[in-house]
Parts: C-alpha cells; sequence; structure tokens
C-alpha cells in the first residue's frame, strides 16, 4: 500500500506546486498590465491641454502672475440673447449663457474664469496674443476690439 500512496502524495504535490508556480505568473502578468496600462493612460492624460500647463514653481513661478494681480482682472457673467459668441482660448470652448468669464484690460481677450486663471499660475501674458496681462493698455493695438490685424517681427 505505501507505493500507492507516496505516488499519490508525490502527484499531490507536483498539482500544488503547479497550482502555485500559475498563481504566481498570473499575479506578475496582472502586475505587469497594470504598470503598463498606468503609464499609457498618464501619457494620453499629459497629452490634453489643460494638462500641459506647468504647475507654477522654479522657473515657471517668475513667469506667473501673483494671485493678487489674477484677483483684479475683470470679471463678467456672459448672457443675453444678442451677446456675440466668445470662446475661450485655453479650453478651445463657447461660453455659455451664464458663465463667468475673464476680460483681460491689455488686449480684450476673453476666457472662462477657471481657464485662465490656471494659465496664470504659470504664465504672465494673455494665451491669444502673448500681451503682458497686467500693464499698459496701448502695449498691444493690434489685440483691441475686433481688429483682425496680426503683427508678425522677424528678427535677422
Amino acid at each position: 500500500m505505501e507505493p500507492s500512496s507516496s505516488s499519490s502524495s508525490s502527484l499531490l504535490d507536483r498539482d500544488l506546486r503547479f497550482d502555485l508556480y500559475a498563481a504566481l505568473a498570473a499575479l506578475g502578468l496582472s502586475a505587469f498590465l497594470v504598470v503598463f496600462f498606468w503609464r499609457l493612460y498618464r501619457l494620453t492624460v499629459s497629452a490634453r491641454p489643460q494638462d500641459m500647463l506647468p504647475i507654477a514653481g522654479g522657473k515657471a513661478a517668475a513667469a506667473a502672475l501673483r494671485q493678487k494681480d489674477v484677483a483684479a482682472l475683470p470679471v463678467f457673467v456672459h448672457g443675453g440673447g444678442g451677446a456675440a459668441v466668445v470662446e475661450c482660448a485655453v479650453c478651445l470652448a463657447e461660453l455659455k449663457d451664464g458663465e463667468r468669464g475673464r476680460l483681460l484690460p491689455v488686449c480684450g481677450h476673453r476666457f472662462h474664469v477657471e481657464c485662465i486663471d490656471r494659465w496664470f499660475r504659470a504664465n504672465s501674458t494673455c494665451p491669444v496674443c502673448r500681451a503682458a496681462a497686467v500693464g499698459q493698455p496701448d502695449a498691444v493695438p493690434a489685440c483691441k476690439a475686433g481688429s483682425s490685424q496680426v503683427m508678425v517681427a522677424v528678427q535677422s
């Protein structure tokens, strides 16, 4: 009787060992796939424009506006049936009736409050014309009130 019990015990050990190896392989493959898809997700998310804006810190902090300067910029509520269509150049969506927007007094461009505030955490210029957000109003005459001129400066 002993030979059959030792052979069944040996088969049981082999089956148990195989199951253990299969479970470890499945766990390893699962961990690899999770890491792979997480990196793929982060790569695609970082391709979105709103995520490409750097967080203020280091070199970007010098270019960012102070919070009090951003808060001093005028806020308006978009609305009315005859209101002109305003597109936020940061998120590329139109301002809907009742949404709050921020007007840049230097160049006259308009944006969603949340979008332009996020932009100003890393930048100090208008995202459309690159005019200084705060400063002299006559510094960028081409951007004023519907002007369709575009000025290009070429350095040689």
